[in-house]
């Protein structure tokens, strides 16, 4: 069903939009990009397939996780943490992001976040680091790389078990889908409007959902100052709490937008996931402890 969305939308974009569609930004599934080359909605132009780079991200997060589950002994202190898992996921995502024009610089990157984190005071590995980021790569700016001291570092054992991870997410194949730096935040936005008014775990039919997808648009694109327009060709009374409530709600929801977007937001909701993340592996080691196979012989 969404193969055959996805292609009606390509085969009609001439003649409803007056252009073609250039890339297919997918998200790993590939039956829907199958699906669009074999229609061939465009004569004598051929569709490129983009990667989202959030589900590209995730794909080094999961895989970490994955790795860390079947490896005996790789998990705990001092090796691949839950914490450690999810640095290495964001600077991976930070170094597409950051070179989303270069697929050079992108590889680079992508490959410095990991030495970077197995760098010592005794052997620093920042030769590909950015100045920007990283701390002894500021200290060697200014001159005071002597009061320097490197975090605890990357061991050997979790370098060798994770290198294989980089090695396939750092292919050009790949990093090639990921240049331009698109993603599918825009449609998961719409999407999670729609949701909101007609929530998946309630059976709608047809027309629900496109009174749900309309209405939709009309909120994600002026917010309710459209709901009132609907009311008012509804012939509805509109008082003067309707109207006090879109503006407050509207209000609301722009503050909350500019707020989500601050460095201090973005830092504190990485800092809650960290803890969250070194909370429930407390406590797995704990549980590991008191039900381990023979603990009360």
């Amino acid at each position: 069903m969404e193969v055959d969305a996805v292609i009606e939308m390509f085969q009609r974009s001439e003649a409803l939009h007056g252009l073609k569609y250039a890339n297919y930004i997918g998200d790993g599934d590939s039956k829907t990009f199958k699906g669009i080359l074999d229609a061939k909605p465009y004569e004598n132009f051929e569709v490129s397939k983009k990667e989202c780079i959030d589900h590209v991200q995730k794909r080094m997060g999961t895989r970490l996780r994955n790795l860390r589950k079947k490896t005996k002994n790789l998990g705990g202190k001092g090796k691949l943490t839950m914490k450690l898992i999810d640095q290495l996921t964001i600077y991976y995502g930070l170094a597409i992001r950051r070179n989303s024009n270069s697929l050079e610089n992108m590889r680079n990157e992508i490959w410095a976040t990991l030495f970077h984190k197995m760098s010592t005071d005794e052997n620093p590995q920042h030769e590909k680091c950015s100045e920007s980021w990283c701390e002894w790569k500021k200290a060697q700016a200014t001159g005071s790389l002597d009061s320097f001291h490197h975090k605890p570092a990357l061991s050997n054992e979790v370098f060798e078990a994770i290198r294989p991870i980089y090695e396939d997410l750092s292919r050009d194949e790949l990093l090639n889908r990921c240049l331009g730096g698109y993603t599918q935040n825009s449609n998961e936005s719409f999407n999670s409007t729609v949701w909101h008014l007609a929530p998946k775990n309630y059976s709608s039919g047809k027309k629900i959902l496109q009174i749900a997808s309309d209405i939709a648009v009309c909120n994600f694109n002026d917010g309710l100052i459209n709901v009132l327009r609907i009311m008012k060709v509804m012939v509805m009374n509109i008082g003067p709490q309707s109207y006090n409530f879109y503006l407050e709600t509207d209000a609301a929801r722009i503050q909350r937008a500019d707020r989500s977007l601050t460095d201090a937001a973005k830092e504190a909701r990485s800092s809650i996931k960290a803890s969250r993340k070194e909370n429930e592996e407390e406590f797995s080691n704990l549980e590991g402890q008191l039900y381990g196979a023979g603990i009360a012989d």
